[in-house]
C-alpha cells in the first residue's frame, strides 16, 4: 500500500505523518524541534559579542545582522528535515510527499533537499499550519 509522508513543518519545528489513504486517518509518527529557529531579534543580538573584528580598526564589525542569523538557523533546519526525508526514503518508509511550510522556509525546505528526495514530492503548501489540529492539516492536503 502507497504511504504518503506530510510534512507540517516552520524554521523551529517540524511535525511528520503518515497518510495511507485519502480518506483515512493522518497518523502523526514523531516531530522534530529547532530552538534556535525561535530566537527573537533581540535575543540574537544580546547573545552576539559587540566591537571590531581582528580589534585593530580593521572596520568590519563581528556583529551578524539578526535576519542573516535567522535565516541560517532556517536553513540548518531544512537540512535537518531534508535528512531525516533522505533516511526516510533509503528505508523505503514513504513513496510520495507532501510538504507544508511558511512561504520562505518551504524554499530553504525545498533547496534543502536532494534530487532523490525532490521527485517524490507530490505537492507543496505555503501556509504555516505546524500548530494546527490534523483536522486543520488534512483540509489544506486534499
Amino acid at each position: 500500500m502507497p504511504v504518503t509522508w506530510v510534512i507540517v513543518a516552520d524554521s523551529s519545528r517540524a511535525r511528520f505523518f503518515s497518510l495511507t489513504s485519502r480518506t483515512g486517518p493522518l497518523q502523526e509518527l514523531e516531530g522534530m524541534t529547532h530552538p534556535e529557529g525561535r530566537m527573537r531579534n533581540q535575543d540574537e543580538a544580546s547573545d552576539k559579542q559587540g566591537g571590531l573584528a581582528g580589534g585593530h580598526g580593521e572596520g568590519g564589525h563581528a556583529f551578524e545582522a539578526p535576519t542573516d542569523l535567522k535565516h541560517h538557523e532556517a536553513e540548518v533546519f531544512a537540512r535537518q528535515i531534508a535528512d531525516k526525508l533522505e533516511h526516510g526514503r533509503v528505508g523505503n518508509d514513504y513513496d510520495k510527499l507532501i510538504l507544508l511550510a511558511p512561504p520562505a522556509f518551504l524554499g530553504a525546505l525545498r533547496k534543502a533537499l536532494n534530487d532523490h528526495v525532490a521527485n517524490l514530492v507530490y505537492a507543496t503548501v505555503d501556509k504555516d499550519l505546524v500548530a494546527e489540529n490534523e483536522a486543520v492539516i488534512r483540509q489544506h492536503i486534499l
